[in-house]
């Protein structure tokens, strides 16, 4: 893949997804999958795991499994949001949590990355476990365009 690609094109952009989450061994670790690469969202899931608790006895996710799939997803958005293959980094995540991640559900994110200047991009998530209008957490992030060109 070159500068000059189109990731406006479905293909392309599933394409780059794959690559880009292929590349991060904590998503296998953790078994963060695509579901859609956009435009304008992003669309990532984890299966539950028993694992992925937190709380036991209680049957809740572990915060710090959204937060990884989260600073995943979005940091994906962004990558498909800027104009070449540049390199991104998270330089501030926070995550709103509105209800508990259940045991027994998948997590699903949806990012959104709404604004890219010459060196920041601004995004947005929304984690849930099936129905976007009972969210379990919302991020805001802000990533750092490096400039810094990556290898194919």
């Amino acid at each position: 893949m070159t500068d000059n690609i189109d990731k406006t094109d479905p293909s392309v952009r599933r394409e780059i997804a794959r690559r880009f989450t292929d590349a991060i061994p904590h998503n296998h670790a953790i078994g963060l999958t695509l579901v859609d690469a956009g435009p304008p969202v992003v669309r990532t899931r984890l299966a539950y795991r028993e694992d992925f608790l937190g709380n036991v006895e209680a049957g809740l996710w572990h915060t710090a499994i959204a937060t990884t799939a989260a600073d995943s997803s979005c940091g994906l958005a962004v990558f498909l949001a800027v104009p070449s293959l540049e390199a991104v980094a998270t330089l501030d995540l926070r995550m709103d949590y509105l209800r508990p991640a259940v045991a027994g559900r998948d997590l699903e994110v949806e990012a959104n990355c709404h604004h890219v200047t010459r060196h920041m991009a601004f995004v947005t998530a929304l984690l849930h476990q099936g129905d976007p209008d009972r969210p379990t957490a919302r991020c805001t992030a802000t990533f750092m365009r490096t400039g810094g060109a990556l290898i194919p």
